[in-house]
């Protein structure tokens, strides 16, 4: 792995939390900064888009993509390499964070339903994320 759960955990708890930082500088860190209207992360210079995104105000952020849950604001950040897989999820009213890392880029294909069942239903972006997810994912 690149890095470890303990390592993960703090830095998120430390990102929810703000730690060393102002109040606007961590507000701006999860504020909403330019919309996205893609179907998929990738590839990149795709020019089809997605009118749903919209509806839940998919955003790039400051290294975060935001998006807007039934519960508020959302925020997530995802990665992988040729053989891990790694999602932070958080959920910013209720300051709660769900992070997967994986030795195996396949486990992505569960990180819906563990969000599921840790997080209860959000409007997560998956197809956006996941290009080779089915929409209902």
């Amino acid at each position: 792995m690149d890095t470890d759960i303990d390592d993960q955990a703090r830095l998120w708890a430390g990102i929810v939390r703000g730690d060393g930082l102002s109040a606007a500088s961590r507000a701006e860190l999860v504020r909403p900064q330019v919309p996205i209207t893609s179907s998929h992360q990738f590839p990149t210079l795709m020019t089809d888009s997605e009118p749903g995104n919209a509806t839940i105000h998919l955003a790039a952020g400051l290294g975060l993509v935001t998006f807007q849950d039934a519960r508020g604001l959302a925020w997530f950040k995802g990665g992988h390499n040729d053989w891990t897989g790694n999602m932070v999820i958080c959920l910013e009213q209720e300051k709660r964070c769900l992070v997967m890392l994986s030795n195996d880029a396949r486990a992505e294909r569960i990180f819906p339903a563990l969000t599921r069942t840790i997080l209860g239903e959000t409007r997560m972006p998956w197809n956006w994320e996941y290009d080779w997810l089915e929409p209902s994912g």
